[in-house]
């Protein structure tokens, strides 16, 4: 649960406070730890098949859309009002504590992606070695790498290293 819970801080769906105060709640209880991490393995696992599906063409599945309905059910949220640059905006916060405060937000963008005009824009990595996803903001819709100076980097370095090879 150690590592769900630095991708969380680093994903910055825990502050600092919130991380070190659910290490120690799950420190104090391994079988609910082990539990709530082999949730957290479903759900990643449900998303990646979603989106992965979608990015290859394949529509949402009936019992896709009903487990992201499930999980997204377990996870009670309330609506609040926030200052934000000197404006008001509306965020959604999980009224849970543990996983499904991390798992929350996650699921919530995730329905967001959904129903938006970006579904269209979900594409899987181009690079053999990467499985990540992405949401292809370029203009001309042609991005193929999630990160150009991991991925793409790479797949063109090792391109040309074949070209020159055969010359």
């Amino acid at each position: 649960m150690e590592d769900v819970l630095q991708w969380a801080k680093e994903a910055g769906l825990l502050s600092s406070a919130d991380s070190e105060r659910l290490a120690a709640h799950y420190g104090g209880n391994r079988r609910k730890a082990a539990a709530d991490l082999a949730r957290a393995i479903v759900v990643r696992d449900l998303l990646l098949a979603v989106f992965s599906g979608i990015a290859n063409g394949r529509p949402l599945r009936d019992r896709e859309l009903s487990e992201l309905n499930s999980a997204l059910a377990e996870t009670p949220a309330f609506l609040r009002v926030r200052a934000r640059s000197g404006t008001l905006a509306t965020a959604w916060d999980s009224a849970a504590e543990g996983l499904p405060q991390i798992l929350f937000p996650v699921l919530a963008d995730a329905a967001n992606l959904l129903a938006s005009e970006s579904l269209g824009r979900v594409r899987e990595c181009a690079s053999t070695e990467c499985a990540c996803l992405f949401v292809d903001e370029s203009r001309n819709r042609s991005r193929r790498w999630c990160d150009m100076n991991a991925c793409g980097n790479r797949m063109k370095a090792r391109r040309h290293y074949e070209r020159s090879r055969r010359a």
